[in-house]
């Protein structure tokens, strides 16, 4: 493995997973944007590195698609690697492994670098960057997108209010946001247990349009008839779209 890559190991331990037995969504994502940063943070581009020059990280999207979850007490790893720098955007890609190399799935994702003061996009090759910040000696070219992005995204056509969220102080992340995770933790709240059970979550799309501060309500939408892959909105109480998503369960299964 080449050292521009992170590799890092967990565990899904008790009170991570959710009521089904596997590895939370929410633990998943979080662990993604771990990794980001730890790796990230050990090629001179992490959040105190970019914190010296006033700009900080933002996620712009987010895929992920897998085949199953880890369970309970079950070992594996992520890889994160970043095969391109725009001007004002990178790619992060991620692989959810096995200990024997297989792969539970993967991820793909968007960042952007805004001025913690402005929130413009700043200039990913600008002066203001830090020294530490050495793009091509972190990229990987030749190992692109793992997830194929041909498929098409649905969108809320006929939207439908499903519920009502406050932001409140356990929502928010570092830079006092809410926390780009908690949006899908509250669209996976539209389905029940039962639906999961029968037809887990296997690809998930995340578009983030507009930041959400603490005590202002998300208002949820979906189409008026759900369908699958379900198209979700979530809009402030500014009338901002805070967050465009879809969901893809697995295909039914046939009964014996």
């Amino acid at each position: 493995m080449s050292h521009r890559t992170g590799r890092y190991s967990f565990t899904v331990e008790p009170f991570t997973e959710d009521c089904l037995g596997n590895l939370s969504w929410g633990r998943m994502g979080n662990l993604l944007l771990r990794c980001a940063s730890m790796h990230a943070g050990e090629h001179g581009f992490g959040f105190k590195d970019m914190m010296r020059v006033n700009h900080v990280w933002v996620l712009s999207r987010l895929t992920i698609e897998v085949d199953s979850l880890p369970r309970t007490g079950e070992t594996f790893f992520i890889e994160t690697w970043v095969d391109k720098v725009y001007r004002q955007f990178t790619d992060r890609h991620f692989s959810i492994l096995r200990p024997d190399g297989t792969a539970y799935g993967h991820a793909t994702s968007i960042w952007a670098l805004i001025d913690w003061e402005s929130r413009q996009a700043a200039d990913l090759r600008g002066e203001r960057m830090p020294k530490t910040a050495k793009w091509d000696d972190v990229l990987i070219p030749e190992r692109p997108n793992p997830i194929a992005s041909s498929r098409s995204r649905a969108r809320v056509k006929n939207p439908v209010e499903r519920g009502v969220h406050t932001a409140a102080f356990t929502d928010l992340d570092i830079n006092g946001h809410f926390n780009s995770i908690r949006y899908l933790e509250l669209a996976l709240n539209l389905f029940t247990p039962e639906a999961l059970k029968a037809r887990p979550i296997r690809r998930i799309d995340l578009a983030f349009a507009a930041e959400t501060y603490c005590g202002e309500q998300l208002h949820i939408f979906t189409d008026a008839d759900v369908a699958d892959p379900m198209a979700f909105e979530m809009q402030s109480s500014r009338g901002q779209t805070a967050v465009r998503g879809c969901l893809q369960q697995t295909e039914a299964q046939d009964s014996e």
